[in-house]
């Protein structure tokens, strides 16, 4: 119940990020302007705060399926996450 909580958690503040930088870009607000300095630092940092707790949820995954003993599914989710987090690194 508390990763479905989790997630559904991480869902809406990715939402609302998007909604609030979306906003601004509508608004056509540029940087000295008051919607600016406010609006996208916030909407990014609840961007932010919504991949840290699918990163979360997804290392609750594992360990989920590792205390199940559903061996290959653990593997699989661990070597697909890695894979992503290397080919985003390597772009750095």
């Amino acid at each position: 119940m508390k990763k479905n909580l989790l997630y559904r958690i991480a869902i809406l503040l990715a939402a609302v990020g998007l909604l609030l930088l979306l906003a601004v870009i509508g608004s056509g607000a540029a940087y000295p302007d008051l919607r600016f300095r406010i609006g996208a630092p916030l909407g990014l940092s609840l961007i932010f705060a919504s991949l840290l707790l699918l990163f979360i949820c997804w290392v609750w995954e594992i360990h989920d399926g590792i205390k199940g003993k559903q061996y290959l599914w653990a593997a699989i989710l661990a070597i697909l996450g890695c894979i992503v987090i290397v080919r985003i690194l390597i772009r750095l």
